[in-house]
């Protein structure tokens, strides 16, 4: 089954608040992008991440700079990389991404998802659910055995929402760089996605 086209998924109830929402629209990022890329990406940091990382840090994200990033990440085609976007009418809300795993412990056939992230109001909408379901589809069309994810340790809802999905902490735990200075512990989780 061809996942790389543009794909409709089923309406979704929004959570207590929220209305019903028009499904999102998941499909591969491209290069054009990389600007509601970047705008997304630092919302999401400033939001998801207050309380758990250093305010310093968090109000020194910049989107354009993490939207020159984006276009080296889309137009690069090295290590792997991959990113899916979620739109409602025709607006960028959320975005996953997934490259080849640096940690030399893991199978040659495993595949790392190095985010999942959505703007604020469409948290508890099935959005994250649709770009994870989205990425692991492609990476088992790939023929990956193993998925790996890096987590912010106190991250719970974040932690919850993976183990929902069938990953598992696999004891690995290492310091991640935010920012000049800064680093954060991250747990690994891990999915066996074929077999």
């Amino acid at each position: 089954m061809d996942r790389s086209a543009t794909t409709r998924v089923p309406r979704l109830r929004g959570s207590e608040g929220y209305p019903w929402r028009m499904a999102p629209v998941i499909r591969p990022a491209e290069i054009g992008d990389a600007a509601s890329l970047g705008k997304v990406h630092v919302a999401a940091w400033q939001w998801a991440y207050r309380g758990l990382m250093p305010d310093e840090v968090l109000d020194s994200l910049r989107p354009e700079a993490r939207a020159r990033a984006w276009k080296s990440w889309l137009g690069g085609h090295d290590g792997g990389f991959q990113a899916w976007v979620a739109e409602v009418d025709g607006e960028v809300i959320g975005f996953a991404s997934s490259g080849l795993p640096v940690d030399d412990d893991l199978p040659d056939d495993s595949i790392e998802l190095l985010a999942i992230y959505l703007l604020e109001p469409y948290l508890h909408t099935g959005v994250g659910s649709c770009l994870l379901e989205a990425a692991e589809a492609s990476w088992i069309d790939e023929g990956r055995q193993l998925g790996i994810l890096w987590v912010l340790e106190g991250n719970t809802g974040t932690i919850e929402f993976y183990e929902r999905h069938g990953w598992n902490h696999d004891g690995g735990k290492r310091d991640y760089p935010v920012g000049p200075n800064t680093t954060m512990p991250v747990l690994r989780y891990t999915k066996k996605l074929l077999g």
